[in-house]
């Protein structure tokens, strides 16, 4: 077998590094603050921020190059080949053994790569005072989460040489098909026995906060079977709140970070924009729109195995595949970013919009904005580039900008 460097590949791979120039760019370079942003933050409180985020941008994307950079020189120069043959040697012939060899190999290498730029960003955390974990529980935390990683991505890759080689045509329909329903299942399996591993949840039984909620059902016209209050305190400073359940059913989660450290009617208002996310059925839709990705993702997957592996008389693909399947994910959620974080700022905004609504006040909205804007030290006004980007959210202003212009 061999691997060639294609069209394809090359586009995906030019895409890339064009974004990683620009984001490399646009971190370095000086932003200008627009003077609206004056009325609501002092000038201490925009600067203070400034070098967090330089220096935590500037990690993230230099452990993304390296990634890339090493699954390039891995894939193309003939080493994943190499360690593929080693791995079916090994393995005594065995298929499916020799594919979960390489797979831990390869596995274990990208997490080996990864692991001092996820130390460096939990020290920086740390250092700015968002974490509030010890060394040892972040080893504890980095291993669970590893081990269910290394489950889950086996089984995957294992079920996914299963349907290549059965059903050489339509694999991608499948494993589509398959990974949908994975996306569906994980709103019941992730909160209901992954999060508990991690952290403690608690019925929420504070009468004024079980009000709140109620008024804010009402109001959005949902219903809510449950409050729950989860232990981030643990490990986090900084405050947050979900929904999950699916249909009927829903409960919302409230960080404990966000009880004891902000207002009741700032709690309200957070509770106001994740009621909005469920009124508008914002995790179905997340959902619908992750399966068009996923459909979209596999079949131009299909098209690099057709175009840019040769296969050998077996007719089998050998356990590097794992490696193409790796660089190709790495570069196709990277280069897709801009698409991906769109959705999710036009849900953002939709949820700030409605909770103005539900709450019948803009000032408790641009209120809550400003204080978690302080207490998490947000960039406020980022600039354009990186906004478009790399954020899930609209910027502070802006979210505030569109909020203050939202009729009631």
């Amino acid at each position: 077998m061999s691997v060639k460097f294609n069209k394809i590949w090359l586009l995906l791979t030019f895409i890339a590094l064009l974004f990683s120039s620009l984001y490399l760019y646009y971190i370095l370079s000086p932003n200008t603050v627009s003077p609206d942003v004056y009325k609501f933050f002092s000038h201490y409180t925009v600067e203070k921020s400034i070098p967090y985020h330089k220096e935590s941008r500037i990690i993230n994307i230099i452990s993304f190059l390296v990634q890339l950079i090493f699954l390039l020189w891995f894939v193309f120069g003939g080493f994943a080949l190499r360690l593929s043959k080693a791995c079916e040697k090994l393995s005594g012939r065995n298929y499916y053994l020799g594919i979960f060899i390489f797979f831990l190999v390869l596995w274990t290498i990208l997490k080996v790569l990864s692991l001092p730029f996820s130390l460096y960003l939990f020290k920086l955390q740390v250092k700015w005072g968002f974490s509030v974990q010890t060394l040892q529980s972040w080893w504890i935390d980095y291993i669970k989460s590893s081990a269910i990683d290394i489950v889950l991505s086996g089984i995957g890759i294992i079920l996914l040489f299963f349907a290549l080689n059965k059903w050489n045509m339509t694999w991608w329909i499948l494993a589509s098909v398959f990974l949908t329903a994975m996306l569906f299942l994980q709103n019941f399996i992730w909160p209901s026995f992954i999060a508990p591993m991690f952290n403690k949840f608690t019925p929420v039984t504070d009468p004024v906060i079980l009000n709140m909620v109620n008024d804010i059902s009402k109001n959005a016209g949902i219903k809510i079977d449950r409050v729950e209050e989860m232990d981030a305190s643990r490990r986090t400073t900084l405050a947050n709140a979900y929904f999950y359940g699916f249909g009927s059913t829903s409960r919302i989660v409230l960080y404990d970070t966000l009880l004891k450290k902000y207002p009741q009617d700032e709690i309200k208002a957070v509770i106001a924009h994740e009621a909005a996310h469920w009124k508008e059925n914002h995790v179905l839709k997340s959902i619908l729109i992750g399966s068009i990705g996923i459909f979209t993702m596999l079949f131009i997957f299909d098209i690099l195995l057709k175009t840019s592996v040769t296969q050998t008389r077996s007719n089998k693909y050998g356990p590097f595949v794992i490696s193409l399947l790796y660089l190709f994910l790495l570069l196709i959620n990277f280069d897709t970013n801009p698409i991906q974080n769109y959705i999710s700022r036009q849900m953002e905004r939709q949820a700030d919009l409605l909770s103005v609504q539900y709450l019948h006040n803009k000032d408790i909205v641009i209120k809550l904005q400003v204080d978690l804007a302080e207490k998490s030290l947000s960039d406020i006004e980022p600039s354009k580039f990186i906004e478009w980007f790399s954020y899930t959210h609209p910027s502070t202003i802006n979210r505030i900008r569109a909020i203050e212009k939202s009729n009631l």
